[in-house]
């Protein structure tokens, strides 16, 4: 299940918008990705806050990158 916040929307927007079932499943969704992020970080899957920046930039400027290096 795929997430997108709209950054005109606020958070509490979106939570008084969602049902109690909604609410649920977006907070387990969150929770997972949450956990995969430790487990990045456990085992060192990581990239430096300027290189992960600079490569957004990039991204977004329309540039075809190959996946950000990790240390």
């Amino acid at each position: 299940m795929r997430y997108d916040l709209h950054m005109a929307e606020s958070a509490s927007d979106i939570a008084n918008q969602e049902s109690p079932e909604q609410r649920e499943r977006r907070l387990a969704w969150e929770r997972a990705r949450i956990a995969e992020a430790d487990a990045d970080i456990a085992a060192g899957r990581v990239i430096s806050g300027d290189e992960a920046l600079e490569w957004l930039d990039r991204w977004s400027a329309g540039e075809d990158l190959d996946e950000p290096r990790l240390s």
